[in-house]
């Protein structure tokens, strides 16, 4: 068997078994993919997909063990390719960034600068979604690390640990009622519109969330996809907002206001987020060391490696994101 075969097989898994959109992506004709995967289950004598008249419809059981060891295998190749670079370029390459807009305007911009005055010779990259579409991106290998709030779904392939927490607080324009009250309290926030983000967001789940648990539904007026279009239909008086307390920037947000929120919503924690099996280089480790200094260097890479991290201590002892 030879790589080409691996890439064919895992390559028509990840089109949804569209064999002819495995070709074009892979550059190859449609009976040349056909004939590789035909190859490599004779020579392993099992049959990974299931066809009816020359169209495959399923995985059969024993492929999906099959494109699993397929892609560590393929993953491992990079890793491999991955070295390489790593000797041979001093400190030259890319580095893709997987984030949310709240971490790509709020906590990343210093973090950016330094990183590219240390490396001027490795290309970043920024790409933005959800937290969902980011871990996703990073398992996709479209992204080599993702720093994104925890997400409602959990991946495999993906090694997150924690490096913050995320207090909340409750944005309003300057003189709205609310910023007159001495103590905060779900009730009274809703009794006035919200502005919030979607449940694909922690800060859509989480303020759904408390709500439900006091037996209250807020009045939300529009689910926002970042904190600074939060802000600007806050600021317009369509409503007040529950936001991370990153960010809100006192000398930017002149016609707003804030009150602490930490007692009505409970924080979440920001991950970095890698893919399993995955050879480091030494600029990914820097910038994830630059992003959070506290935490000790060689933990991503033992929990990459199956050594045993004890998640639950980290939990409790990353600090606040101010």
């Amino acid at each position: 068997m030879n790589i080409h075969q691996l890439r064919a097989i895992c390559e028509v898994v990840k089109q949804g078994l569209r064999m002819s959109t495995a070709a074009e992506t892979l550059f190859r004709s449609q009976p040349g993919i056909s004939r590789q995967i035909r190859e490599i289950e004779e020579e392993i004598g099992v049959q990974i997909f299931r066809r009816r008249t020359n169209k495959i419809e399923a995985l059969t059981p024993a492929g999906h063990e099959v494109v699993r060891v397929a892609e560590r295998i393929l993953q491992d190749i990079e890793s491999l390719r991955l070295i390489g670079k790593e000797y041979s370029a001093n400190d030259v390459g890319d580095l893709t960034v997987a984030t949310t807009h709240t971490q790509a305007r709020y906590s990343l911009p210093g973090v950016i600068e330094a990183f590219a005055k240390q490396f001027p010779g490795v290309r970043l990259t920024l790409r933005q979604g959800d937290p969902i579409q980011c871990c996703e991106m990073v398992v996709a290998g479209k992204a080599d690390v993702a720093i994104t709030t925890e997400t409602s779904r959990s991946y495999d392939d993906l090694i997150s640990v924690p490096v913050y927490r995320l207090t909340r607080c409750i944005v309003a324009p300057r003189g709205h009622p609310i910023l007159k009250e001495k103590r905060l309290t779900l009730e009274k926030l809703s009794q006035y519109p919200i502005v919030t983000f979607g449940a694909e967001f922690s800060g859509g789940w989480v303020i759904e969330e408390a709500f439900a648990r006091a037996g209250l539904k807020p009045n939300v007026v529009l689910s926002a996809v970042d904190a600074d279009v939060t802000k600007a239909y806050v600021e317009r008086g369509l409503g007040i907002a529950v936001l991370a307390t990153v960010a809100f920037d006192p000398t930017k947000d002149k016609n707003l206001r804030i009150m602490g929120a930490s007692h009505l919503f409970k924080s979440s924690l920001l991950n970095v987020s890698i893919r399993k099996n995955t050879y480091q280089r030494s600029f990914l480790r820097s910038f994830i060391s630059l992003y959070a200094p506290h935490l000790p260097r060689d933990i991503v890479q033992q929990a990459m490696d199956g050594v045993e991290v004890d998640m639950a201590q980290i939990k409790l002892n990353v600090p606040t994101l101010a």
